[in-house]
């Protein structure tokens, strides 16, 4: 049984060549697939091991702790989701996305710190419904269009952002009443939030940023969610200190492999179990179906400076008339 191996699993190290290693997600875990097919899996610092047996399609789920235990066991259930809705043929895009207007989605793609949840979540904050961050489903419709489904996720927002939206101001508010920050945020953003700090953390030349729950988004942050919404316009943003937002047409705007959370992106939820039969972020047909439409779709790439009123003004134009040069091929 998982529960009797827990020790044993435990102490298995690294060299081991039986086992595998991933972070599921963000925390060291061990997995190995017997010959059987059974997989089983352990996170030794949660103290939470995992036995898919695909034969009977049974997940079991055993803990020590109640809190490490209901984490597991939410995120085997989204994992669960996920498989369901690849083999249905949907395709997991590395996107962020808001719904104007009731059906006509904004999809921002591009690689990490590019300004996805910046386009999202601005356009959140002035009305739009925010339909994901950082992950969405997406697939094509039979009248031509791409239809998009949400996959809660959380989000790393630089406090520069976060103090414009006015929510440094409510997550303050928020841990002085007792609430607890993302776990994972680096207590200097915390301090430099409670404090008001104007100069965020770094590491290098990178920002470190406050992590944000994706319940926190409504919860504490007044924002609409939305279940479903139909592709309008995809932009591809670049965030440009010092910059005024601009279309940028001198940048690509074809959808690459790094924008589906394949193997290669996907750090925090990685199909250890095998539960999609290796697609992850979907079958290569589905995602070169979904490229191909979303082309044909208008897109654009876009220049966003930090200056929050301007682009607010620039975000607003170019998704409120999709029809005009600003957008339209």
């Amino acid at each position: 049984m998982v529960t009797a191996a827990l020790g044993d699993i435990g102490n298995v190290t690294a060299t081991e060549t039986s086992w595998a290693e991933a972070d599921y997600p963000r925390t060291p875990t061990r997995y190995r697939r017997n010959a059987d097919g059974t997989v089983v899996a352990v996170a030794p610092r949660d103290r939470v091991t995992y036995r898919w047996r695909p034969e009977a399609r049974r997940m079991d789920v055993r803990g020590e702790h109640g809190p490490a235990l209901a984490r597991a066991t939410a995120r085997v259930a989204r994992e669960v989701v996920r498989a369901q809705l690849v083999t249905s043929g949907w395709v997991l895009l590395h996107a962020s996305a808001a719904v104007v207007d009731g059906e006509r989605a904004v999809l921002a793609l591009g690689g990490r710190g590019a300004g996805k949840s910046t386009v999202a979540l601005t356009l959140a904050s002035r009305g739009a419904q925010l339909l994901g961050n950082d992950r969405v489903f997406a697939r094509p419709t039979e009248d031509g269009g791409v239809e998009l489904a949400p996959w809660p996720s959380g989000a790393a927002i630089g406090l520069g952002l976060m103090r414009a939206l006015g929510w440094a101001d409510v997550a303050r508010r928020r841990w002085a009443a007792g609430a607890e920050p993302h776990p994972s945020q680096d207590p200097r953003v915390t301090a430099a939030l409670l404090t008001g700090r104007s100069e965020p953390p770094r590491v290098g030349e990178r920002e470190v940023k406050a992590h944000v729950r994706p319940e926190d988004f409504t919860g504490w942050f007044g924002l609409r969610g939305a279940s479903s919404g139909r592709v309008a316009v995809t932009l591809f943003p670049l965030i440009r200190p010092g910059a005024e937002p601009e279309v940028d047409d001198r940048r690509a705007t074809a959808l690459t492999d790094a924008d589906f959370m394949t193997g290669a992106v996907e750090d925090s939820f990685p199909d250890i179990f095998g539960l999609t039969g290796g697609a992850n972020a979907g079958t290569a047909r589905a995602r070169a179906k979904v490229a191909a439409r979303l082309g044909e779709l208008p897109t654009r790439a876009i220049a966003l400076g930090h200056d929050h009123r301007a682009n607010v003004a620039f975000l607003e134009d170019i998704t409120t008339h999709p029809g005009t040069g600003a957008v339209a091929r």
